[in-house]
């Protein structure tokens, strides 16, 4: 079976971008909002429990830089203190409806260091939609799910 793909040089580019999503989120950095086109949305789909393997903050979907940059300020720096780690897998890229569009999917377990030793915290599915804009590929819509549903 084959199945459809990218040109290179464009899965590439997706591909380096998502690797600094996972990064830029742990780290809070202010530069996660680049890797989004201004009017992106994040979708967190569900959110069970700490107990069940969620991280216990509400459903949401957040859209634009400046609402996900207070994402990273108050989720990632002041709730997880910079000590919840994504580890991405079984990420691949596929065409979108245009040559601007691709549509990507991972797996995703999140590591809570927050009590000294880690430990696996959550298990996630990413789908993610990304546009070519003048600055290259960005994020135009990401959507995270966590097991268990």
């Amino acid at each position: 079976m084959k199945f459809p793909c990218l040109p290179v040089q464009d899965e590439l580019e997706i591909r380096s971008l998502f690797a600094r999503y996972g990064h830029w989120a742990d780290a809070g950095d202010a530069r996660f909002v680049e890797l989004f086109t201004p009017d992106a949305t994040w979708t967190r789909a569900n959110s069970p429990p700490a107990s069940q393997g969620g991280s216990g903050l509400p459903p949401e979907t957040i859209r634009g830089r400046e609402k996900l940059g207070a994402l990273m300020v108050e989720v990632m720096q002041k709730k997880f203190r910079q000590r919840m780690h994504h580890q991405f897998t079984d990420f691949y890229v596929e065409p979108g409806e245009h040559a601007d569009d691709a549509l990507g999917h991972a797996r995703a377990l999140i590591t809570d260091w927050r009590d000294g030793a880690g430990k696996i915290a959550m298990f996630g599915t990413y789908q993610l939609r990304f546009s070519r804009t003048a600055a290259g590929w960005r994020i135009c819509d990401a959507t995270v799910r966590v097991l268990p549903d």
